[in-house]
């Protein structure tokens, strides 16, 4: 299987952007597997000496602005990919991950300035312990264990033109590229589905989590290096509105906005037309549906505070079982 290592995918100015212009690190063929090795969000920094306190200690990476977080790999070509065609990313695995980080950030989060809240405002570095498929986090005296479930945060397609931080972007011009999505659904087993706007598509990822809240209420979650496997599948001639992920549970459309409920609309608005379009339901049918099911979600994925101009991240999840059955 075709490797690029961890050297390659961070350290370097064009690790920290989504740039059509940087050469690409991989060509694979359509529904080839590949690896990519992946440093974490604070590029492996704080999990080597969690001593350190972000973004104080994190020079020369903070003396960029934006900041040198959220390293990725990429690009990697798929050939067979042109302008307005779609790319369907499978995510194989994710293994061999480290023992993860999660960080408050000053000014970074949802109560800062509040009377009372000044210990979430100030810098912490906490290190999240990996055993068995289980985390394992020490604060004070208590020790909170959970089960992980690994997922990849950042995952878009080059825009057209701009060159665009991989940190604060969520999505360019293009919403239908991706971005630092923060989707937990983006995990292994899931399709996500990208536009390209370039020959060959060209693929970034980064940022494992090991685990996340629904949310990323402080804005870091287990921040963790890994291993991931996937495969690029083309899809022809087709143009999307926004990203959107098939789980083997349900269909999920995202979008990426404030105010929430202003996202949520427009998932919605994405997931009735996909059902009308792939699955021959008619709108109000869909509607009706999304209203009654007790499994259709509404799901918050991130919406931190304080980062640039970083967009809450919501997605409308309708199940499988409700599909219709394909010939």
């Amino acid at each position: 299987m075709k490797t690029i290592p961890l050297s390659r995918n961070y350290g370097s100015p064009s690790n920290y952007v989504f740039d059509a212009r940087t050469p690409p690190v991989l060509r694979v063929a359509s529904g080839e597997e590949f690896c990519a090795e992946l440093q974490d969000a604070f590029n492996g920094a704080l999990r080597e000496d969690p001593g350190k306190r972000q973004p104080r200690d994190l020079e020369p990476y903070t003396t960029r602005v934006p900041f040198w977080y959220n390293p990725v790999c990429g690009p990697v070509y798929v050939e067979g990919a042109e302008r307005g065609d779609v790319l369907a990313v499978t995510i194989g695995g994710i293994d061999e991950l480290t023992d993860g980080t999660v960080t408050t950030v000053p000014r970074a989060h949802h109560f800062a300035g509040m009377r009372g809240w000044e210990e979430t405002d100030e810098p912490y570095t906490g290190v999240i312990r990996h055993r068995a498929g289980v985390a394992e986090f020490a604060y004070g005296n208590r020790t909170h264990r959970w089960r992980l479930q690994p997922f990849v945060g950042t995952i878009a397609t080059a825009p057209d033109y701009e060159s665009l931080s991989t940190l604060p972007t969520n999505f360019g011009s293009v919403m239908a590229c991706g971005g630092n999505l923060d989707c937990c659904d983006i995990r292994p087993g899931a399709t996500v589905y990208l536009q390209s706007m370039n020959e060959g598509g060209l693929l970034f990822v980064g940022d494992l989590h090991a685990s996340q809240g629904d949310g990323e209420l402080c804005g870091v979650a287990d921040e963790v290096s890994g291993h991931l496997t996937l495969t690029c599948r083309v899809v022809k001639r087709q143009w999307l509105r926004n990203v959107r992920v098939e789980t083997p549970e349900a269909l999920i459309a995202l979008y990426c906005y404030r105010p929430m409920e202003e996202g949520f609309r427009q998932a919605v608005r994405d997931l009735i037309l996909w059902l009308e379009q792939d699955y021959g339901f008619t709108r109000r049918e869909a509607y009706l549906l999304a209203s009654a099911c007790p499994d259709f979600r509404l799901r918050a994925y991130q919406m931190c505070a304080g980062i640039g101009r970083v967009m809450t991240t919501v997605g409308a999840e309708f199940p499988r079982y409700l599909l219709p059955a394909r010939e």
